[in-house]
């Protein structure tokens, strides 16, 4: 089982250590879907809890389509990422039509070294959800792809996720957006990836506007281990 909490600040981090949790995704900009941290932010957050912390890389919350521009700007972040000790970096990128833009991508996983990658929710927005994650899969550098299955209901979400966990033989699926205390039980009987990803679910009050609540992301942690 792995779980996997947000976190937007030092304090957040501190609490996500403290609750069990087995890995931090530490982001800015969580109104925006999460953006790049600070060098700061990182670098603090690194020397302040021991569990691995992978960082998001993102240089915008317009859209998952990136210019050259942009992609320079992601490969830099990632060079000073990775010589702050990080465990791993989280993005995703999308073509025009929609589908994985695997020059991008290779050109961001030649530049990730040893650090572990997932590929976050823009798979989510892809024309073909599961023949993407297909394609990803095939990548030995892509350890986890973060997914909700889509948007929509829970049900068709579900059946999504299924067939991505059956298509993606190297890679785990990392669920996420959407999950709670309250529905992590049956999410898990009914797809059992064996690893989840909250944001909302343990900040006071579900605001994304406010901070972990260490009380829930307790409950979290002892409703599934």
């Amino acid at each position: 089982m792995m779980i996997e909490y947000i976190a937007v600040t030092v304090e957040d981090a501190k609490f996500i250590e403290k609750s069990g949790a087995d890995r931090i995704e530490l982001i800015s900009g969580l109104t925006e879907g999460g953006l790049t941290p600070s060098y700061g932010l990182i670098d603090k957050v690194v020397k302040s809890v021991r569990i691995p912390v992978n960082v998001m890389v993102r240089p915008h919350g317009q859209s998952f389509c990136y210019s050259e521009d942009d992609i320079a700007i992601m490969k830099n972040d990632i060079r000073m990422i990775q010589s702050l000790g990080v465990n791993g970096v989280v993005f995703g990128m999308l073509d025009k039509e929609g589908n994985v833009d695997f020059r991008q991508l290779e050109e961001l996983l030649t530049e990730a070294g040893t650090m572990e990658v997932t590929f976050h929710r823009a798979i989510d927005s892809s024309s073909n959800i599961v023949e993407n994650a297909e394609k990803l899969d095939r990548y030995n550098e892509i350890t986890t792809i973060l997914t909700s299955g889509g948007y929509g209901e829970w049900n068709s979400r579900i059946e999504t996720l299924l067939n991505m966990k059956a298509v993606c033989r190297n890679t785990d699926i990392l669920i996420g957006s959407g999950l709670s205390k309250e529905n992590i039980r049956e999410v898990h009987e009914q797809v059992g990836t064996n690893c989840y990803h909250f944001g909302t679910a343990i900040r006071e009050d579900q605001s994304i506007l406010k901070s972990v609540s260490l009380e829930k992301a307790l409950e979290i942690v002892h409703t599934l281990k």
